[in-house]
């Protein structure tokens, strides 16, 4: 079993290609090995791609670690961004995995105001702490319209009773937040180690 971002929901999986490594053994029957195995969701035929290690015990296989190549679902950016920024996206994919994808746009929304207090903006509405954002240069035009989009978003989930948010409207919104703390959290720093290295 394994959770599936397009189907959002924990399906069943085939596998259909195993690759296991060559064992390192010794004398005792201790050792360990690595096994490459390539899935695919029954529901949506969508591939998983995984590593497994195990630790072998006199002759018996126990799974020691496993990484998801594919769908990644890692972003060390993520886990970089404050913890204000964080929260409410960690809340996020709660609400998307639980199907409450009025809940998810509203976190995500409330993810874009944890940003904004983060870079010093506390004063006025959301909209106005964006525009302040913009202006000053954190948020650039493309940031800016996204930053924006997820506020109206969030504010269809929670005050429209016309406007049904759906999965899509869920998932895309998770999409440009991530897109948001990629770029203010990770890249940003990135650029500007480079810059200091290129100085030196």
């Amino acid at each position: 079993m394994n959770f599936c971002p397009t189907c959002n929901s924990v399906v069943e999986t085939k596998i259909i290609f195993t690759y296991t490594a060559e064992r390192e053994m010794n004398d005792e029957m201790f050792g360990n090995t690595t096994e490459i195995s390539l899935s695919k969701c029954l529901k949506c035929q969508n591939p998983f791609l995984k590593q497994n290690h195990y630790q072998i015990v006199e002759g018996e296989f126990y799974p020691n670690s496993e990484i998801q190549f594919f769908p990644n679902t890692e972003n060390i950016a993520i886990k970089n961004c404050p913890k204000i920024v964080f929260n409410p996206y960690k809340e996020a994919l709660k609400c998307y995995r639980a199907h409450a994808y009025d809940a998810c746009v509203i976190m995500c929304r409330k993810g874009i105001e944890a940003i904004c207090m983060d870079k010093g903006e506390i004063k006025g509405n959301l909209a106005t702490k964006l525009k302040n954002l913009n202006s000053k240069g954190i948020l650039e035009n493309t940031l800016y319209s996204w930053a924006n989009e997820l506020r109206l978003i969030g504010n269809d989930g929670a005050h429209s009773h016309d406007q049904i948010v759906d999965q899509q409207d869920a998932k895309e919104a998770i999409d440009f937040f991530d897109a948001l703390i990629t770029y203010l959290y990770h890249l940003v720093n990135q650029y500007e180690e480079l810059i200091k290295r290129r100085k030196k």
